[in-house]
């Protein structure tokens, strides 16, 4: 499947004086592989030349060049009805109240290159017959400027995670390499584009007013690089569910696992397994019970994408449903990981004295996880148990890295359900179930992983070139790119680090 252009005209006419055809743009990227579309990370350039010929001598202003990335977010349940060719950011939401829908659109990143006078003909004519060629290079940043993140907000977190660059997102040809189609879990009112546009732009007759006679964009892939983050909440404890006939009660808790590790663009597997879970457990019996065996563990993973028509000024959590009324929603896909038995997990015997010398000890690990007794418990004796739950990507999907933006979030989850067997015959295998938060972050790629092996070290001058797009003024007339909200200028503070704290679930066991 060939690389993905997309040819939008900025003005239908043609030139007033001559009534001919327009100039032919062509958008070569370096690298570019036939059938694939380029992928790229942070830090890395965006390089290639653009090439312009017309069939007949037309006269010209300038040559535009921009690497642009946009939201599109829509509330709604079809597709977007706007024009997506130019790489900005849409969200679309049903309206609850009235049939309808609203949306956004905001464009966060817009870089111009800059073409110095003595690389334009003179005088500013395209002559038939022959290429103009015109090279380019925009390097992908890890920051959007403040100005793009102005709105009201509850943290300083958000306006960190707002101002970081949001991954590709919502168009299959771009979830991995442009070879095949993957599907990254997003829906269709709610995409995130990245484009490099040229555009031949021309003076008017009448006025100084400079239109677009003829444009060419072409889709570029970024998945950022994105590290670990900071829990942003902490988690709250599951509610326990009751059974009759009681034994004793299972106590169930998992401390959020270490993040999922996504490969950089054109990245080499080397482990299926991403990260692990632990599943600690534990029984209070009533008397001397023993312990119920174990039966089935059963692991899926849960996509959550959510998105607004107006900015997010908290991060979103799908407790927070419903969100139609207030033009927000939430579009969520699970995704079977594995099924294991773990009949063969074994119980350990445990005394509440010991665990008073364990506490009293400076011996003690700060790393041990210890699950906390249920409210029933009064005894001295207790059992224990954990399960390590490999979680391996499947193939058939694409994943994007955990990001917050200012109308889209994307997050992700972990359910874990366990069963176990009870001495009674019960129509329903009892089963004590978890979610457990887990996020996903993307790696370096091979030039940054050698750079930092090396201690290759950056200028504050390079660092301020690096972080200040060359030009990022919007032209006369044009309208702030995020409809329906108002901004105000604030500065990104910064943030501190929160604890980890299980996620625990309790249950009783029966007869």
């Amino acid at each position: 499947m060939p690389a993905t252009s997309i040819v939008s005209s900025g003005s239908d006419r043609l030139d007033a004086w001559t009534r001919r055809s327009q100039p032919k743009i062509e958008i070569n990227l370096a690298g570019q592989k036939p059938g694939h579309v380029n992928s790229y990370t942070t830090g890395e350039s965006i390089e290639g030349t653009i090439t312009v010929t017309a069939e007949h001598d037309t006269r010209f202003e300038e040559l535009e060049i921009v690497f642009e990335g946009t939201f599109p977010s829509t509330v709604g349940l079809t597709e977007l009805d706007t024009d997506w060719s130019q790489g900005s950011s849409r969200t679309t939401v049903e309206r609850a109240a009235c049939p309808g829908r609203t949306g956004s659109q905001q464009m966060f990143l817009k870089l111009r290159q800059p073409i110095d006078d003595m690389e334009y003909p003179t005088p500013r004519v395209l002559e038939s017959g022959r290429k103009y060629m015109f090279p380019f290079t925009f390097v992908v940043p890890d920051r959007l400027l403040p100005q793009v993140c102005t709105h009201a907000k509850k943290n300083a977190h958000v306006e960190q995670s707002h101002t970081l660059l949001p991954p590709t997102l919502g168009d299959p040809i771009l979830a991995s390499d442009g070879k095949k189609l993957l599907d990254d879990m997003a829906p269709n009112m709610s995409r995130i584009g990245y484009i490099v546009r040229a555009s031949v732009l021309q003076k008017q007759i009448t006025g100084n007013a400079v239109v677009s006679i003829c444009a060419v964009a072409k889709k570029v892939r970024i998945i950022p690089i994105v590290e670990e983050e900071p829990l942003l909440r902490y988690p709250r404890s599951v509610k326990r569910g009751t059974l009759r006939g009681k034994l004793g009660r299972i106590v169930a808790s998992s401390l959020q696992p270490k993040p999922v590790q996504l490969l950089p663009p054109n990245g080499i597997a080397n482990d299926t397994v991403s990260t692990v879970a632990t599943v600690n457990l534990r029984f209070d019996p009533i008397g001397d019970e023993q312990p119920p065996p174990l039966g089935k563990m059963t692991c899926e993973l849960r996509a959550s994408t959510f998105f607004s028509a107006s900015p997010w000024d908290d991060f979103p959590a799908s407790s927070d449903m419903p969100f139609a009324h207030v033009g927000r929603s939430l579009y969520t896909e699970n995704v079977p990981l594995l099924t294991m038995c773990v009949g063969s997990a074994q119980w350990t015997k445990q005394s509440s004295s010991n665990d008073c010398l364990r506490r009293g000890s400076t011996q003690s690990s700060s790393s041990d996880v210890s699950v906390e007794p249920s409210s029933a418990f009064s005894g001295d004796t207790y059992y224990t148990a954990s399960i390590v739950v490999p979680v391996t990507l499947p193939k058939s999907k694409a994943f994007v890295p955990t990001f917050h933006s200012c109308l889209m979030s994307r997050t992700y989850s972990l359910g874990l359900s366990l069963t176990y067997h009870t001495p009674a015959a019960n129509l329903m295998t009892p089963t004590i179930s978890l979610r457990v938060p887990v996020q996903f972050t993307s790696q370096a790629g091979p030039t940054e992983s050698l750079k930092a092996s090396l201690g290759v070290t950056v200028t504050q001058e390079e660092l301020n070139e690096f972080f200040q797009p060359r030009n990022v003024s919007r032209p006369n007339g044009v309208p702030n790119p995020v409809t329906n909200v108002v901004f105000t200028d604030i500065a990104p503070p910064m943030y501190s680090e929160r604890p980890r704290v299980p996620i625990t679930r309790t249950v009783r066991a029966s007869h």
